[in-house]
């Protein structure tokens, strides 16, 4: 239960509880999203290793939140995005020092390969390869999957827009993706070219 609420990614989300909400049922649905965690973590202890670390802490409050009728994948969406605009500026600007850029892009081929590979979940396809665009489509995510298991697939919104913002801040190479597995798409399909007149 400490580490939900310990999590630096979920820190942020009781504010926008209490935003949306007021004080008082933020509260109570940060309890009950608790309590939910310890549950689960309880019938599946290692559960909170690697991706349910990430997952987890989503899925019950999504289910706390559903619980009382509340757009739960609208909220979590909103707050993985907001989490990855702030990544965003983080990327920009250690992307912007100096042959940064083109150095990631050298390796953009190998790290995309290492962080969507089968040993890690993940389903996938390789459209095209460097030098003039890294494209994979993802067709099953670990992430999502495990969202799935625990009847909140929602959830996983939390993580997928965080991606997809975060993704924007890279200087000088260009990031796209127009569907999304979590959306019900057939996949996932990133798009990652180097563009010299991309700020």
């Amino acid at each position: 239960m400490v580490r939900f609420a310990s999590n630096w990614y979920y820190k942020g989300f009781k504010k926008k509880l209490v935003n949306e909400v007021g004080r008082e049922d933020a509260d109570a649905i940060w309890r009950e999203a608790l309590g939910i965690y310890e549950k689960l973590l309880s019938a599946s202890p290692d559960i909170r290793n690697h991706k349910g670390f990430m997952v987890m802490p989503a899925v019950a409050l999504f289910k706390a939140l559903d619980s009382r009728s509340l757009d739960a994948r609208r909220m979590l969406g909103e707050y993985g995005a907001s989490m990855g605009k702030k990544f965003a500026g983080i990327v920009h600007f250690f992307t912007s020092l100096p042959g940064a850029s083109k150095s990631i892009w050298k390796k953009v081929g190998p790290t995309m390969e290492r962080n969507s590979s089968p040993q890690k979940g993940y389903r996938r396809r390789i459209v095209s390869e460097p030098p003039d665009m890294y494209g994979v489509d993802i067709l099953s995510c670990p992430y999502h999957e495990l969202a799935k298991q625990y009847d909140a697939e929602g959830a996983v919104m939390c993580i997928c827009d965080m991606d997809k913002e975060y993704m924007k801040g890279f200087k000088y190479i260009r990031y796209e993706r127009t569907t999304a597995v979590s959306e019900g798409a057939e996949c996932c399909d990133y798009r990652l070219r180097f563009d010299p007149e991309k700020k």
